[in-house]
């Protein structure tokens, strides 16, 4: 089965309006506040060319980056020659769908910028293969464009309710916050309405085998 994200690759041959050289302030406001709250080992997915990799792994973390996109992945290995941080960090291609063929378990998966990418029967998809490898009460964080963000142009905005759905049944959402997602404001494919980031959700869900509450 092939997934949008697969599409992305012709994007990472040159600076796509996501890839702004650092990692999402979100994510790093995060980490750097609950970072006793994050079980070990991380994978970073939709990873790109792994800024937020290599924050994480400065903070001693194991992590594992992985994007469907080849372009991608070899950008991001080779930053990571020139990278001296704490913990450990290795990069592959992956397809998002299909995780339970990395044969690893995680406490923690990072998707900042690729769950709004899927249409809805995608999404299902998605979900299913994040249950594959997430430990039990290990965490899914989620920065997500949301449908507070004026205009049509970008990808498809997602609302705290289909947040909510999506991850229903066997998990349970701690918090989704309004957050920001920076973008490269002067990039051909980028309109923000707010100079050089868009409105998004931060979403903390928990793998909670027999739960079932929003």
């Amino acid at each position: 089965m092939s997934s949008p994200e697969d599409g992305f690759d012709e994007a990472y041959a040159g600076t796509p309006p996501w890839d702004i050289g650092r990692p999402q302030s979100a994510i790093r406001s995060l980490f750097e506040t609950d970072a006793g709250s994050f079980e070990r080992p991380i994978l970073d997915v939709g990873c790109g060319t792994g800024e937020n990799s290599f924050f994480l792994a400065d903070r001693g973390y194991s992590v594992l980056g992985v994007d469907a996109s080849p372009r991608a992945i070899e950008k991001a290995r080779e930053k990571a020659k020139t990278r001296d941080v704490a913990g450990n960090i290795d990069f592959r291609v992956q397809d998002a769908l299909s995780l339970a063929d990395l044969g690893e378990e995680f406490g923690v998966v990072l998707d900042c910028g690729l769950f709004h990418v899927f249409d809805d029967e995608t999404r299902r998809t998605y979900v299913s293969s994040l249950e594959s490898i997430v430990a039990s009460d290990g965490h899914v964080v989620i920065l997500c464009f949301s449908d507070r963000e004026p205009g049509e142009w970008g990808p498809r905005r997602i609302s705290e309710r289909e947040l909510r759905t999506a991850f229903s049944d066997g998990w349970a959402v701690e918090s989704i916050d309004p957050a920001r997602f920076e973008v490269n404001a002067g990039h051909d494919e980028v309109n923000p309405s707010n100079g050089d980031s868009v409105e998004a959700w931060l979403a903390v869900v928990r793998r909670a085998e027999g739960e079932n509450r929003e």
